[in-house]
């Protein structure tokens, strides 16, 4: 789920007060794959990633390690017809720069890979 400053205090701080909320769109988004409510975030999680996936390429899931609703999430997120690659990282304070990079570094190759691939079955 994308979160920035600027949206999280346009949302919290100003649209939310008024009534004016993105939470039913994104349950919508996420109800063909999640039946209840399973705390935290994991309706986000799941919903997001419906709403965004055809304006990105791939997506990149961080959640808390041990995090039981984004675990649910992870579980369905490559399951949704969407079929856009996700990249889950669980962060700990075991997580360390070098195997995040490494991951990541990984992630963009399968992704350019993956758009290469399309861009010559157009031909």
């Amino acid at each position: 789920r994308r979160l920035f400053v600027s949206e999280w205090t346009k949302f919290s701080l100003f649209l939310n007060p008024l009534g004016i909320s993105e939470t039913a769109r994104i349950h919508k988004a996420a109800l063909p794959y999640l039946k209840r409510d399973v705390g935290g975030d994991g309706w986000e999680s799941v919903g997001e990633k419906v709403l965004h996936a055809k304006e990105y390429d791939g997506l990149i899931h961080l959640a808390p390690f041990t995090c039981m609703p984004e675990i649910v999430a992870q579980n369905i997120m490559p399951s949704t017809k969407e079929n856009i690659p996700v990249l889950t990282i669980l962060c700990d304070e075991q997580i360390t720069k070098t195997g995040m990079l490494t991951r990541l570094e990984a992630f963009v190759d399968l992704l350019e890979r993956k758009r290469r691939a399309c861009h010559n079955n157009r031909r």
